[in-house]
């Protein structure tokens, strides 16, 4: 397979300003059904897949690497193992990948997801050697298991754009979203986070958050940084608020996306690009670094609320 030369790339990511750039695009497999963003042309290998029943199955692995150097230097990986041959074994195939990747190290995130309304298996495992693994798992109607899994260093910004990423494909080509989420729960104590209640709560959480004026350490409040604004939605229909930020004389508009798997994104409206990603942090804090036009090379910078009043 290739990269779609005329799809847009998600990422290109500067280091310090620096006139390096690593870029990403999107990688599309009709073969096995799946896109994705990644650093480069993948490597494709096989290798054994045995499931808990004792079935010996196929694992198709797709392997890109980004260079020492880049911000989101590391290795990216995205497993496909057909199950058509083995449909009995499907009910246990996420909690048996899960599984695996939980004798990796200490695990930090470990819980449903929904991507694309397929129910998914979000986890992070932070490794001995210092490394961070974000897994997303699914199982969709296929009959194909999908586990896609970054490392990086634990120094890095955890890449949660690659994991959001992984779209799955129908036989034309085209992303498989489905209208309605599966709602019944796997297990008694999960929570499906699509419902309208969970995205309601979380959106209202993170806009409490981040609503407000943000100004740098050197900075004034008259002149914050970052400006938050009224509650919209998105293209996509994502819960997000406007918002505006201003560097060096120039203001950038977009839309920061509070609920989903684009949760952390500040976007371009327009184009329903990622301009920056944000993140809250203790202390009234919050980071935001530039990983799209027209904010490339802005350095990293981590911001204070203002208090009320001011600004």
């Amino acid at each position: 397979m290739r990269f779609a030369g005329l799809i847009p790339a998600v990422l290109a990511l500067f280091v310090g300003g620096a006139a390096y750039a690593q870029a990403w695009d999107v990688y599309v497999n009709r073969a096995n059904f799946f896109s994705l963003n990644l650093p480069g042309e993948p490597t494709e290998t096989t290798a054994p897949y045995r499931t808990a029943k004792g079935t010996s199955l196929t694992a198709r692995k797709f392997t890109a690497v980004a260079p020492a150097g880049s911000l989101l230097a590391g290795t990216y990986v995205l497993t496909v193992v057909d199950y058509a041959n083995a449909t009995g074994d499907l009910p246990t195939a996420i909690e048996e990948a899960a599984a695996r990747y939980r004798a990796m190290g200490k695990v930090t995130y470990d819980a449903v997801n929904m991507l694309d309304n397929h129910r998914s298996w979000r986890m992070t495992v932070e490794t001995p050697d210092q490394k961070r693994i974000l897994v997303e798992i699914l199982v969709a109607r296929n009959n194909r298991l999908y586990i896609s899994e970054s490392a990086t260093a634990m120094t890095a910004p955890p890449p949660a754009q690659f994991q959001a990423s992984l779209q799955i494909l129908d036989e034309n080509g085209v992303r498989i979203r489905y209208a309605q989420a599966e709602l019944t729960p796997v297990k008694p104590d999960e929570v499906i986070p699509v419902t309208p209640a969970q995205v309601a709560q979380r959106s209202a959480e993170l806009a409490a958050l981040v609503t407000g004026n943000w100004a740098t350490s050197a900075g004034s409040c008259t002149a914050a940084y970052f400006r938050s604004a009224e509650r919209v939605k998105t293209k996509r229909g994502e819960e997000a608020m406007t918002g505006t930020v201003t560097n060096a004389g120039m203001t950038v508009t977009g839309q920061l996306i509070i609920a989903g798997p684009r949760e952390g994104q500040l976007i371009n409206p327009t184009t329903d690009k990622a301009i920056f990603l944000f993140d809250t942090l203790p202390g009234n804090k919050m980071s935001f670094a530039a990983i799209g036009e027209p904010a490339l090379g802005w350095p990293d910078v981590t911001l204070d609320r203002c208090p009320a009043g001011r600004g």
